[in-house]
């Protein structure tokens, strides 16, 4: 039976994720404390991996429950702060060290989500991809595991005992529901891919070929239920959701997971 096996917020835009057992749905349909916060520089710009590998060094960790994080980097030694009292020492943390003007952005829950997830009337919600896939994603490249691919790849949710490339299926013309938990979602679309992945997640170190070997490798592993019209090119993985009912549940890991039309 396919389950909802790992839950995964990311509370500030393009850091670390905390991993969950539990999620509520946000009042705009994304996960809980996902994408709550992002970092800006002074033009308004969002600071992420796309913008400067040193997002990659900065470690995160989370205490949702009082609403702080702690922050450190190779260099540094750890500091904790309140993400609602102490926005201006924060800030200042972070300025110095990228070396550049930081400010901190507030959305409900799922609110900061990239725009090349979703578009239209969908404007957040979780992402998804099997277990399965993240393993014969990571059998394509040496030295890279399933763990770490996942980290790369930024999934909210993982589910378990599915073929790889399970997720695939979600994505047709009309996108097809599918029901976790007591929550029933729509897929939206295949997300594409950018240069995060590429890059070590800790270090910002550039994996070689790493577009190239996964394109030849995801065309040639293209599975036969999915509908390749969807997918603009092949440098693609995972899926986008959006909650149709049950917003008032919560998703837990165990959760059984149904594709409701065939």
């Amino acid at each position: 039976m396919t389950t909802l096996s790992e839950i995964a917020a990311f509370p500030i835009k393009a850091l670390d994720p905390t991993e969950l057992n539990r999620s509520g749905i946000s009042s705009i349909g994304g996960l809980e404390n996902d994408r709550t916060y992002a970092l800006v520089d002074e033009d308004g710009n969002y600071i992420n991996g796309k913008s400067t590998d040193r997002v990659h060094r900065l470690r995160t960790e989370y205490d949702l429950d009082d609403g702080t994080v702690i922050l450190h980097t190779p260099q540094s030694r750890e500091r904790r702060f309140d993400l609602e009292d102490d926005d201006d020492e924060f800030e200042s943390w972070l300025s110095e060290y990228f070396e550049m003007s930081v400010s901190l952005e507030r959305e409900a829950g799922g609110g900061l989500t990239d725009g090349a997830v979703y578009g239209g009337d969908v404007k957040t919600g979780p992402t998804l991809v099997s277990e399965a896939t993240l393993r014969e994603v990571a059998s394509w490249f040496d030295g890279i595991d399933p763990e770490e691919m996942r980290l790369r790849l930024r999934p909210n949710l993982v589910v378990s005992d599915t073929p790889p490339f399970w997720e695939d299926r979600l994505v047709t013309g009309d996108g097809r529901r599918i029901q976790i938990g007591d929550i029933t979602f729509a897929a939206t679309e295949p997300i594409p891919r950018c240069i995060v992945p590429a890059r070590h997640p800790h270090t910002g170190e550039q994996y070689e070929e790493f577009q190239r070997i996964f394109v030849e490798n995801r065309e040639a592993t293209f599975p036969e239920w999915a509908s390749e019209d969807v997918f603009d090119h092949f440098f693609t993985l995972t899926v986008g959701l959006s909650v149709l009912d049950g917003s008032e549940h919560a998703l837990r890991v165990g959760d059984s997971v149904t594709i409701l039309d065939k």
